[in-house]
């Protein structure tokens, strides 16, 4: 059994107020005046010494209820007794032939035993063999926290072991939260280490992320560089709000003289032309597409079936009025940001530190409410008719 609140139970310390209270109420004596103590033989009066319970059963009762209030509060969690149903360990592991030629005796040896293993993705695919055709598929933060959210719901108590490639790609979540407790292989992919995204637009400028972290923008070549855009950054706006194209403009703007990105902005669609970016205030009659980065505002207002890494939904419109990163003027950064991790300008292979590694995932228990759910209400049934033969024997029988 576990407590998802252990520090109510100090309130089990309130059990000496009802034994306090009971002493207490022994201490102090009632005068009776009655006629006919004159006529009895007078005898030597006795002090009685020691301590006298009375009522023992009704102090026993008071003194359970509040200890079953202070479990009942404390939310206990009983998962003893369905360890029997699961596997020890389940396996999540990254479509990657090097993540699964690295690890393939572990893994094969869990298959074997019976233990659950799942390729890292959104719809968690079971992996059943592992000699199968590997797609060499790459993950960031998001994909393994979808992954680790879907498996949440398949657990009880196992230990989540994780196989990846290390990279910064997996940074782009401040946290990443384990549903239980967890053991993380990773491994660096070293041929892909030098690879350097960068944006190649007009006149031979290059613009990448430099060493300080920010983005640089040059013009000499760039060795062993990937690149990740070609040209203008073609962006739509397709708001209604004036307010809210009004901030949008000096946003980019301020990016493209700080940053020399070179947007082309349009405020009505065009056929046969595939934009880079769109703003949006109302939902798309067109297909969405994974190669073009959409900011939602004012979601609120309608409903959003939902969102992919590459969908950006914004509660309300994007005017100082609004939106409060829009009022404290950081919208430029906020966009700045959804832009660079929508072109991956990170570089993907960069390793992670072993401190910044152990830093990003966080263990964030969590058990099957319905194997759980019999336990506290079962507790509270028993503190209900605890309370009522409590009331039952203070009235009548004391009465």
């Amino acid at each position: 059994m576990e407590l998802l609140n252990p520090l109510m139970l100090w309130g089990a310390l309130a059990i000496a107020v009802p034994i306090i209270i009971h002493f207490w109420h022994q201490k102090k004596g009632k005068v009776i005046y009655w006629a006919a103590t004159n006529w009895l033989i007078e005898k030597n009066l006795q002090q009685s010494r020691g301590i006298r319970l009375d009522n023992i059963f009704l102090l026993i009762l008071r003194c359970l209820l509040l200890l079953l209030l202070c479990l009942l509060l404390s939310k206990p969690l009983l998962h003893a007794l369905n360890r029997h149903q699961v596997a020890h360990k389940v396996h999540l592991v990254q479509a990657n032939s090097l993540v699964v030629n690295s690890y393939k005796f572990e893994l094969e040896q869990a298959l074997k035993k019976g233990e659950k293993c799942y390729w890292f993705s959104p719809t968690l695919e079971p992996i059943t063999d592992f000699s199968q055709t590997i797609k060499n598929e790459k993950i960031d933060g998001i994909t393994i926290q979808n992954s680790l959210n879907q498996l949440s719901g398949l657990i009880d108590n196992e230990q989540i072991n994780m196989y990846f490639v290390n990279s910064e790609a997996l940074a782009n979540l401040p946290h990443i939260f384990v549903p239980n407790t967890f053991s993380v292989h990773s491994l660096t992919d070293s041929s892909q280490q030098q690879a350097k995204p960068y944006l190649a637009l007009a006149d031979n400028k290059k613009v990448f992320i430099g060493s300080n972290k920010l983005l640089t923008a040059t013009s000499d070549n760039i060795a062993n560089g990937a690149v990740k855009h070609t040209g203008l950054i073609k962006v739509l706006i397709e708001n209604i709000d004036d307010s809210e194209k009004q901030s949008i403009k000096a946003s980019l703007t301020a990016l493209s003289q700080t940053y020399q990105l070179a947007f082309q902005l349009s405020e009505k669609a065009e056929d046969n032309v595939s934009y880079d970016i769109v703003f949006s205030n109302h939902p798309l009659k067109k297909v969405l597409t994974n190669n073009t980065l959409y900011f939602f505002s004012n979601t609120n207002k309608w409903e959003v079936t939902g969102s992919q890494s590459n969908q950006i939904l914004i509660p309300d419109l994007l005017n100082p009025q609004k939106t409060e990163i829009v009022y404290n003027g950081l919208l430029p950064e906020f966009l700045g940001e959804k832009i660079i991790q929508h072109f991956g300008l990170q570089n993907e292979y960069k390793a992670l530190s072993h401190q910044q590694l152990n830093s990003l995932f966080k263990a964030q228990k969590y058990f099957k409410a319905l194997s759980n759910d019999w336990f506290p209400k079962s507790l509270l049934l028993i503190f209900i008719l605890l309370l009522a033969l409590e009331r039952w024997i203070a009235i009548y029988k004391n009465s």
